[in-house]
């Protein structure tokens, strides 16, 4: 953008106007994204990566950009970045420098000669410690008549082909609603092959961590279950799978956050998969060996289109596993704490591996908070006879107000011996009378699915509850990984 100025020429004793440009003074930055956030939820980016790469889209060439924490770009957060040197017309990578944990709101300035402004465009990024967890993913196939157009019938032969995709960060996309098909995600749609994929993805290292290949059991309604490994760094998940027989139909998942918009792992979650045309070739019927579109059209949609009707054609549940866990057993009522001295603990017992294990985190079920509770601290303590002992580490979380599932996580990990007891405990230091949270418990002497062979929670609430409750257990699942 160039800002005018008025020059005034005198000619005897007349007065000329005219018309002359100043210094250029650039347009703001229009657009950020995080290239380095393990993922992207409602508009946040994620991850464990301390110095992000920030993207910035630019209106002109030349100068340099900086980052800053604030509109009005008074406090640096990187070091200035030549425009000259962007990898395409117009975008610049710049580094932010260490970045404490937390949340950050980044806005950037593109600087030419003196003139600058500050972008009101900024991006959301979330600092989270490093962290990782392991999920079960579940595939199941539901290409029946429920998921066709009145009056289309299932093909012969109906099938999906083996999941392919792969683990990785906000900095990379391997297909995408609206965008044009790479090589991997034609020969996938078209084919049912997945070799150019698989190398798309080992291709985008490190921005890609894990190639995911795997196989799917034959027919229209298999079950395929496989295990996967996340990260606070790569928490996104692409996966794809062609419906078979078809010109280019796939179905799959495209950069799914396994982090919620807090920055904790997400539990459960079921992804309903609905049909997808790859946009690569002709064809409205259930068949192979069309003829190609050229040029290729954009992915789209084909739910409630051509052949298929609204329902999902297919579900993948990501669940994640723990160590130990009884979230998925009935509830029975609610501990307050925080409004007396009295904490709450719940004693659990490790597995047999050799080496031990690392505690990551511990989630737990809360109810709605009462009043306005101090803070609560939730630490690992070793046993003294049968009472929590010494403090092994403080788990680190936002306190529990509203009712759901909360985590407290330890950012290097806290050892754990084999075949030992130890107890989670919840106190609330600076108690508040009339104020507590809920912490919810169970009467079920169960442990969910899932969990790590040898590892128990015990049958028995240690604080401020009535004794018919005191062979329950507080409702926790304790993460972490098994070590070598």
């Amino acid at each position: 953008m160039k800002a005018p100025y008025v020059a005034f020429i005198m000619m005897g004793a007349g007065m000329i106007f005219g018309i002359a440009e100043a210094t250029d003074i650039p347009e703001a930055p229009h657009m950020l994204d995080v290239l380095t956030a393990g993922t992207l939820v409602d508009d946040i980016y994620i991850g464990s990566d301390t110095t992000p790469t920030i993207s910035v889209m630019l209106s002109e060439p030349d100068g340099e950009v900086m980052l800053y924490s604030d509109p009005q770009c008074l406090t640096p957060l990187s070091a200035p970045a030549a425009v000259n040197d962007a990898i395409t017309p117009y975008q610049v990578e710049v580094k932010t420098h260490q970045l404490a944990e937390g949340p950050h709101t980044i806005h950037a300035r593109h600087t030419k000669s003196l003139q600058s402004e500050c972008s009101a465009a900024s991006v959301m990024y979330h600092v989270i410690p490093p962290m990782a967890a392991t999920y079960r993913v579940t595939f199941t196939g539901a290409f029946t008549t429920d998921a066709l157009a009145p009056g289309v019938g299932v093909p012969g032969g109906a099938h999906f082909t083996t999941l392919v995709g792969g683990i990785h960060n906000s900095g990379i996309t391997f297909w995408e609603r609206g965008g044009i098909a790479s090589a991997g995600t034609e020969q996938m749609a078209e084919t049912g092959r997945t070799g150019d994929m698989r190398a798309e993805v080992a291709a985008a290292i490190p921005d890609a961590t894990t190639v995911l290949v795997q196989g799917i059991p034959s027919g229209g309604t298999p079950s395929g279950v496989f295990e996967v490994m996340i990260t606070g760094e790569h928490a996104s998940v692409t996966l794809a799978s062609m419906v078979a027989p078809s010109p280019d139909w796939f179905v799959g998942t495209s950069g799914l956050p396994l982090l919620e918009s807090d920055g904790t792992w997400s539990h459960y979650k079921n992804v309903h998969l609905y049909p997808y045309d790859a946009g690569t070739e002709n064809g409205e019927e259930f068949s192979l060996s069309n003829e190609a579109t050229i040029p290729h059209r954009p992915i789209t949609s084909l739910r409630d289109s051509g052949k298929f009707a609204g329902e999902s054609i297919a579900t993948i549940l990501f669940e994640r596993l723990s160590l130990v866990s009884n979230l998925g057993q009935t509830g029975s009522g609610a501990l307050f704490v925080g409004h007396s001295p009295d904490a709450a603990a719940q004693g659990f017992r490790t597995g047999a591996a050799d080496g031990g294990y690392r505690l990551q985190s511990v989630t737990a079920m809360f109810g709605d908070s009462a009043g306005v509770p101090g803070d609560l601290e939730v630490s690992i303590m070793t046993t003294d006879g049968n009472m929590p002992g010494m403090v092994l580490g403080t788990l680190e979380g936002a306190n529990p107000h509203a009712a759901g599932l909360h985590t407290f996580t330890h950012k290097d990990g806290i050892h754990l011996e084999a075949n030992t007891n130890y107890y989670v405990v919840f106190d609330v230091p600076e108690y508040v009378p009339a104020s507590a949270y809920r912490l919810l418990f169970t009467d079920s002497d169960m442990v969910d699915s899932g969990t790590t062979p040898g590892w128990s929670i015990a049958d028995e609430l240690l604080g401020d509850i009535h004794d018919t409750h005191k062979d329950g257990s507080w409702k926790i699942s304790v993460h972490g990984v098994i070590t070598e």
